[in-house]
């Protein structure tokens, strides 16, 4: 059971090239399964710490309670998965399976964003949430990866803009059909932990988050070995004379280049390779604080999450 082909595509949503290397994907796809499964680990200790028997969608709150903007970006999601939900029930005349599940498990009709706002409140002792409810706060990540995009996608054709597109909506849970995703995740235990469809959403996107990181970190490694000072310049467009089909353009090294319909990376980008993306996780779980010689050395895994 693997999701490397989806994460191929998730990486080419994410910034790299067009046909991003399936050796690279495994690596990410071993990089993600560890970190999900130190999450779920988490936060099947704070159930336990509740007196409940399995894992609650509160318990994924409480494990990322300190990094407001993470937690910001999966109220955003649940948010617009109720909006979807919302708009699948007015045009088709029927609720869902799925919505009918979470108000079960919430005693009653009950949105997915309002159910993690209730919580969080109920653990907000200072206000510090509260901007929280209404994506108030700036997040330079999420607006750094929408100007680097937007970069990148300025002289695409239609024909690869709608390929982009189509990249950009793979996820571990294509349409939340979650058992693929359930036994990649728990393994041989899939059978006996029971996790609800809306913990499986939640899981899912952060998941999706974990390697959204890991390319940024991989792109800031690969902008450093070419000596760029911009994270943007790899990304830019050359200037070319049909933008709309595959044609002959000027490389800013002044070079011509001819680019057909089966080219395998986008325009001037070379793929990220797994070194750079071992590179970028060493560069995050690396102790680089002044007193790191005299620090003892601990599991970074243990201490660093890449999701929470």
């Amino acid at each position: 059971m693997s999701f490397v082909t989806d994460i191929q595509l998730m990486m080419h949503g994410f910034g790299d090239c067009r046909r991003p290397l399936p050796e690279t994907a495994a690596v990410i796809e071993s990089i993600v399964h560890q970190q999900m499964t130190l999450f779920l680990q988490l936060a099947t200790e704070a159930s336990e710490l509740r007196g409940m028997k399995c894992v609650g969608p509160e318990d994924i709150l409480f494990v990322m309670r300190r990094d407001p903007l993470k937690l910001q970006r999966l109220i955003h999601y649940m948010g617009v998965r109720d909006l979807y939900q919302r708009t699948r029930t007015s045009t088709s005349g029927s609720s869902s399976s799925d919505i009918q599940d979470l108000a079960s498990e919430a005693g009653g009709e009950i949105s997915r964003k309002k159910l993690c706002i209730n919580f969080l409140q109920t653990i907000d002792q200072t206000g510090q949430y509260e901007p929280l409810y209404s994506s108030s706060l700036y997040d330079p990540v999420k607006a750094e990866r929408a100007f680097r995009l937007d970069a990148m996608t300025q002289g695409m054709s239609c024909q690869r803009y709608k390929e982009y597109c189509e990249a950009r909506k793979a996820s571990f849970c294509p349409r939340l059909r979650v058992n693929k995703f359930r036994d990649w995740l728990l393994g041989e235990e899939s059978s006996e932990v029971k996790l609800s469809q809306l913990v499986l959403e939640m899981l899912n996107r952060l998941a999706y988050e974990t390697v959204a990181q890991v390319v940024d970190l991989a792109l800031l490694v690969k902008r450093d070995a070419t000596g760029h000072t911009s994270d943007l310049s790899r990304f830019r467009t050359p200037t070319a004379f049909n933008p709309d089909y595959p044609c002959v353009f000027i490389n800013q090294s002044g070079s011509l280049q001819e680019i057909g319909s089966g080219d395998d990376c986008s325009i001037g980008m070379d793929p990220i390779t797994p070194s750079e993306v071992r590179e970028a996780v060493r560069r995050y779980w690396a102790n680089n604080s002044p007193l790191a010689p005299f620090s003892k050395i601990r599991s970074p895994i243990a201490t660093r999450l890449l999701a929470g």
